[in-house]
């Protein structure tokens, strides 16, 4: 008797110290170990560690049983009684309802994170962002880059040119108007002479129309121009300097969406 009484404090403060350090949230367990005939069960245990204070690490409790009924819940003293076969279903509405998550907040953070939304569109995406205020490029990095963008950041159009000459890793470049020495939009002419160049490059090795023109759509960076007054950058400007739009600044989700999702969205090839 007291070899067991022994084993079973050992075994209540193993599983307690791991709860402390693991803090877990949800255990899942099977009936089988659940029930009375087991040397040590965890229910008594789990019991007993709740009467001693442990209230406040312990877990939700869902048991594995190839019955569910309320009687089953009530009798084990669990949270929730899953039946096996599992489904995935049926796991993740308990799972949901066990962590306080309604269905509506699943979906909707679903749809956050989905192909259609702006983390959808910029997760991964490598993006070039030129601006000389060192401000403006620490809070539009900080935005880009919560929507899973991987941003380099530079202060000047010419140093942007050094980065963007064929081939080069970038998706998008958001190209600031306003700078000294070279402009956004006389730099985003030159991204376009340096493209043309490779192009020229390609019909000379490729003559065939097919591959050319494939290798004209794969370097054509998209450029939008950043800027605080959206009047100022009008979409025939924008055009003539070859941009292919423009974003406000500071961000707005909806409308970056919008400029993005035509260059970056499912059906654009990478």
């Amino acid at each position: 008797m007291l070899e067991a009484h022994l084993l079973s404090q050992q075994f209540c403060k193993g599983v307690r110290e791991m709860l402390l350090m693991k803090q877990l949230s949800m255990l899942l367990v099977e009936s089988d170990s659940w029930g009375l005939k087991m040397d040590v069960p965890l229910r008594t245990r789990f019991l007993e560690m709740k009467q001693n204070g442990c209230e406040s690490v312990f877990p939700q409790v869902i048991l594995l049983s190839l019955a569910d009924s309320d009687k089953m819940k009530a009798e084990y003293g669990v949270d929730s009684v899953i039946t096996k076969p599992l489904k995935a279903s049926t796991l993740a509405a308990c799972l949901f309802q066990s962590l306080g998550i309604s269905i509506t907040q699943a979906n909707n953070e679903k749809k956050h994170h989905g192909p259609d939304s702006l983390y959808g569109l910029l997760l991964g995406k490598n993006i070039l962002v030129v601006d000389d205020n060192k401000v403006n490029l620490r809070v539009a990095a900080g935005t880009l880059k919560k929507y899973g963008a991987k941003v380099e950041c530079v202060e000047s159009g010419k140093d942007a040119l050094e980065l963007l000459q064929v081939p080069h890793k970038f998706d998008l470049c958001l190209m600031d108007i306003q700078m000294p020495e070279m402009d956004g939009f006389e730099a985003t002419r030159q991204i376009r002479a340096i493209e043309a160049k490779a192009h020229e490059q390609t019909d000379n090795a490729d003559n065939s129309e097919a591959g050319s023109a494939a290798k004209k759509a794969q370097w054509h960076l998209p450029v939008l121009a950043m800027t605080a007054d959206v009047i100022q950058a009008t979409h025939e400007e924008c055009t003539k300097y070859g941009m292919d739009g423009y974003v406000s600044k500071p961000f707005e989700e909806k409308q970056l969406f919008k400029a993005v999702q035509k260059f970056l969205g499912p059906s654009t090839s990478s």
